[in-house]
């Protein structure tokens, strides 16, 4: 760019859009849109907390963030497999302790409750291939033994 100055000497000055001095830096740098920010890999979202059960709140669990409806039962059947994570629970002992002494209550009401939460849970976080993988592995029913919810101390969290 050529500017005169006051005593009509022409001189030259650098273009604003190149610079004169480089350092070994600036080379490796690459040009960056200003309308989409930089990628990184593995820029996933991540949730620590999956399974958020407060006891104040037994009309309803927060599952990865979304806010899920259950029933007085499907509640208290989720709380009793959380205090007992990691581990199968019998249905014989799911059955004394959410029922008691009613005659009627047997293992397949417990399996309805399990299934009715997990569709419950797909509902409000997206019926998906990989969603539905994910929480029948949480929620698991173990043919013939009993249920156990599958996740780890970091990732519930009781109130």
């Amino acid at each position: 760019m050529i500017v005169e100055a006051e005593n009509r000497e022409p001189a030259i000055l650098p273009s604003p859009l190149k610079t004169t001095n480089t350092t070994s830096a600036s080379h490796n740098l690459k040009p960056v849109s200003a309308s989409s920010p930089p990628k990184t890999k593995n820029c996933k979202p991540t949730f620590v907390t999956i399974l958020e059960i407060d006891r104040h709140r037994p009309d309803r669990i927060i599952f990865t963030g979304k806010e899920v409806k259950v029933t007085t039962i499907g509640f208290s059947l989720i709380c009793l497999l959380a205090q007992h994570r990691g581990q199968v629970m019998s249905y014989e002992d799911i059955i004394k302790k959410l029922w008691g002494a009613e005659t009627d209550a047997i293992y397949t009401r417990i399996i309805q409750h399990v299934y009715k939460f997990r569709k419950d849970i797909l509902d409000a976080i997206s019926n998906n291939k990989t969603n539905k993988e994910k929480v029948k592995n949480i929620f698991k029913v173990v043919s013939g033994r009993g249920v156990m919810l599958n996740i780890n101390d970091a990732e519930i969290k009781i109130n």
